[in-house]
């Protein structure tokens, strides 16, 4: 068995060879209590469409050989081969399953793009279907232009520290070239000793809606900055730069994502660290939130 072999065997069908089971399944979502330690709540995702892991206890995550170097405690490459063979060949139903090639991201074939000022009138529109204050959506974010399978289309952009955009509208939701963390200052080139970590922009846009309201039931009346992961893949890249803090106010999903993430954070950095789902603990997020929609 070479690597390439290794890589088209799915990972839930390994886990289960080795005697894993998922203790919850939504969709292409599979969690598992952690094969790496003892735990009562399933910290460990398999995302089946795309055949990779994360594990939000050690904010680690990757393909099956990744895996294998953790399950048996090894940097060999050649070993974990062995011990992925030994096992995926010990029950003949479950050889090698050579799954579809990965479909390429849509934003691949996006040709012809621009980023302007965000002005389009459907775009701020359905910022406004989500409560969000127009002034704080064209101050954070900017619109993408672009063509798709000889169609144009647009949407609203959010820029990451990469370079890179968040890009969504009423029909999608994706990110143009390179997926990163995005971080805002209070003042420019100075870090403030707290900040508060969102998993989205539009948590982000929804919590300076709330400020600007003057909720400080739920708002910090305080100069603060502003991490947004864009996805819980980037955990591992907030937590280097949540090193910079003193104070880290989490305003993170009310889900199980949310609550893993939070607990990864809490298991770096400790008492620096506040819970601040708990002042909308009856909403899915912070958009729920200031849209009034109770889970």
């Amino acid at each position: 068995m070479n690597i390439k072999d290794a890589k088209q065997i799915r990972i839930v069908e390994y886990l289960r060879i080795i005697g894993y089971s998922p203790v919850n399944v939504k969709g292409h979502q599979y969690w598992y209590l952690s094969p790496f330690r003892d735990e009562k709540t399933a910290s460990f995702k398999v995302n089946d469409a795309i055949n990779e892991w994360y594990d939000f206890g050690i904010s680690a995550g990757g393909d099956l050989i990744d895996l294998g170097k953790l399950l048996y405690r090894t940097d060999s490459i050649s070993l974990v081969l062995l011990r992925i063979s030994e096992n995926a060949l010990s029950v003949h139903v479950c050889r090698l399953q050579h799954r579809n090639a990965r479909p390429c991201p849509i934003e691949d074939d996006m040709q012809n793009l621009r980023i302007e000022c965000l002005s389009q009138l459907a775009l701020l529109s359905y910022l406004r279907s989500r409560y969000i204050d127009e002034a704080i959506g064209k101050q954070y974010c900017k619109e993408a232009h672009y063509d798709l399978h000889k169609k144009h289309y647009f949407s609203i952009a959010f820029e990451n520290r990469s370079g890179g955009y968040e890009v969504r509208n009423p029909y999608f939701k994706g990110c143009i070239r390179c997926k990163d963390i995005t971080v805002i200052h209070h003042v420019a080139d100075a870090i403030q000793g707290h900040v508060c970590i969102f998993e989205g922009f539009m948590d982000f846009l929804s919590y300076q809606t709330l400020h600007k309201k003057g909720d400080y039931h739920l708002c910090l009346d305080f100069p603060v900055d502003f991490l947004i992961m864009n996805s819980v893949g980037n955990l591992k890249k907030s937590l280097a730069e949540l090193e910079n803090y003193a104070f880290i106010h989490c305003y993170l999903d009310n889900d199980l994502a949310g609550q893993k993430t939070f607990e990864t954070i809490v298991g770096l950095y400790n008492d620096r660290v506040s819970d601040e789902s708990v002042r909308y603990r009856d909403y899915k997020d912070l958009n729920d939130y200031l849209l009034g929609k109770r889970r």
